[in-house]
């Protein structure tokens, strides 16, 4: 079955998820993670995102993001290529990282904020990474603790849950934490309607309204886009990439190219570019 485009509008919560290709590793080494955790801050202010949690794990990462005027798909193509970029620069390496399009779940915020966070807290003693949840340095867990918006994170409507007191806030979400530890694998987390929506059949249903009302279309990037990004980025020009030749250079630009436009637009190979063919 194809999948359906991606939706759009403004207070949208999603529930987002990428894999390393194959499995492979994302993140090898402390510098990797905090990499990415500055480039998802990064893409938080210039995307206009709200970041209620976050977790990186060796070789995938799952955000709970809520959207603003600008669509996803703009915060996560910016964020995967420049991770892409930068991986495969400082590893040398060549070819996909990540496996296909990234996953966004639309979530019913009302039903499922709360929850969501703490199954995604939970990830790294799930995968028995730590004991102790306090130990692990690559989640927003530890913004939640200190009751702090460091690298972008939205800790405020979570804990005001709680209460209004801020050291009780805390206390309370860490029983709430605790209360979650015995908890597996939460497969109806992944079981969405429609191929995208999380939440009961009312919530499904409002969403379809809001986003017919909204008149939005998803939107898409363009191979003209991706080129202009990747010449700005690596230098060179058009006719570089447009050219038959076969030398370094150009080969180097058209696989860079075509490289990006799988790896963050879901372009299928060989594409056209007006005035010539990747």
């Amino acid at each position: 079955m194809a999948r359906k485009p991606r939706v759009h509008f403004s207070g949208a919560l999603y529930h987002v998820i990428s894999r390393g290709n194959q499995r492979q590793k994302i993140f090898r080494q402390q510098q990797d993670f905090a990499h990415f955790q500055h480039l998802l801050e990064n893409s938080q202010k210039q995307f206009g995102l709200r970041i209620y949690a976050y977790v990186l794990m060796p070789n995938h990462f799952h955000l709970l993001l809520q959207v603003g005027s600008l669509p996803l798909s703009r915060g996560m193509q910016s964020l995967l290529y420049r991770y892409s970029r930068y991986y495969n620069r400082r590893y040398h390496k060549v070819g996909h990282l990540f496996q296909g399009r990234y996953r966004a779940i639309l979530c019913d915020k009302d039903e499922y904020l709360l929850e969501l966070v703490r199954y995604l807290h939970l990830n790294p003693v799930r995968a028995r990474l730590v004991k102790d949840l306090r130990e692990y340095r690559w989640s927003s867990h530890g913004n939640y603790l200190q009751g702090s918006n460091a690298g972008g994170v939205a800790v405020e409507e979570v804990l005001a849950g709680f209460s209004r007191q801020r050291g009780a806030a805390i206390r309370a979400y860490e029983r709430f934490i605790r209360d979650g530890l015995g908890q597996g694998h939460r497969e109806e987390y992944y079981e969405v309607k429609e191929q995208r929506y999380l939440g009961e059949d009312d919530f499904v249903e409002r969403m379809e309204r809001e986003i017919q009302d909204s008149q939005q279309v998803p939107v898409k990037i363009t191979v003209r886009e991706i080129m202009g990004e990747v010449l700005q980025c690596w230098g060179g020009t058009v006719s570089e990439v447009l050219s038959k030749r076969r030398g370094r250079q150009e080969s180097l630009l058209r696989a860079i190219v075509a490289y990006a436009g799988c790896e963050v637009g879901g372009i299928q190979v060989p594409f056209e570019i007006p005035g010539g063919e990747i």
